[in-house]
């Protein structure tokens, strides 16, 4: 099996300067190499050819520590002469032009904080991308992000295009994500739309590492029972998560007007509350 990788490349620069999570960082290159993967087969498709996401594979070929500058390049197991012979360089440009169009709208929809599920022109895979790609700058004070298509030449590089994005692009853009993916997740009918839910339990705790939540609560117009609840949205996780952590306000002490999802189990008992929306929070 050859791999080959030509002159072409993908040019990431977070500038930032503050510490950057390991973890963060890992996503957002593969959130880059999952949408190119996808890109490119589209194109293989259009082009009457074959190819799986497992044949294409986009590498790291430089990392520079200073504000952290990345080169990715293309390589492909050869499968046939079409991989061979196609233009990488009009390739890597499209894919970053698309990549910037799909910031600049997912940038828009977190402006303005509205989102038609109907209307999406993205995949949840998509968002969920757009989310990841746009973390690190978006938690990066004065942080940028730039994204180049270029190729390396005898007597330099040549930049054939060039987009940045700065830290409140990037908030924008992970929060209309965010929104987005919700959208999409829960344009269907939830089981319970507008009722009151109280919290019972409340922990600032991260339940990640144990596949748990910190949350219960009870929705009485559905269960006396408390059980415990999972937001949906990254952005009603943080809502509640700043509501715990503030010292001047009770979480206990207020109801939450929610759309819920029961999820039951074989008995069809109910075990635990989805909230697929937080519209409200009402004191006391």
């Amino acid at each position: 099996m050859s791999i080959g990788l030509g002159s072409n490349r993908i040019r990431l620069h977070f500038d930032v300067h503050e510490p950057v999570e390991l973890v963060e960082l890992t996503l957002s290159f593969q959130a880059i190499a999952r949408e190119y993967r996808s890109y490119l087969v589209d194109t293989v498709r259009a082009k009457g050819g074959k190819a799986k996401d497992a044949d294409i594979k986009l590498y790291v070929t430089k990392i520079e520590s200073n504000c952290i500058l990345a080169e990715l390049g293309s390589a492909t197991e050869i499968m046939g002469a079409m991989f061979q012979t196609m233009d990488y360089t009009n390739i890597f440009i499209d894919f970053v032009r698309n990549l910037s169009n799909a910031i600049d709208y997912f940038k828009a929809v977190g402006k303005s904080g509205e989102v038609d599920g109907k209307s999406i022109p993205y995949s949840k895979r998509q968002t969920t991308s757009i989310a990841d790609i746009m973390k690190t700058v978006a938690k990066n004070k004065d942080g940028k992000l730039g994204i180049s298509a270029i190729e390396h030449m005898a007597d330099g590089d040549q930049v054939y295009l060039n987009v940045v994005f700065s830290q409140q692009d990037a908030t924008y853009a992970r929060r209309g994500a965010l929104l987005a993916a919700q959208a999409l997740e829960f344009r269907g009918d939830v089981d319970h739309p507008n009722v009151l839910m109280y919290f019972h339990q409340a922990s600032i705790d991260d339940p990640k590492a144990e596949g748990r939540t910190g949350y219960r609560a009870i929705i009485k117009s559905i269960s006396d029972d408390d059980m415990p609840v999972h937001f949906v949205s990254e952005i009603d996780q943080d809502r509640i998560k700043d509501l715990v952590q503030d010292p001047d306000l009770n979480p206990f002490k207020a109801s939450y007007r929610v759309d819920v999802n029961v999820e039951v189990d074989r008995n069809d008992k109910p075990r635990f509350y989805r909230v697929a929306k937080l519209h409200e929070v009402i004191p006391d």
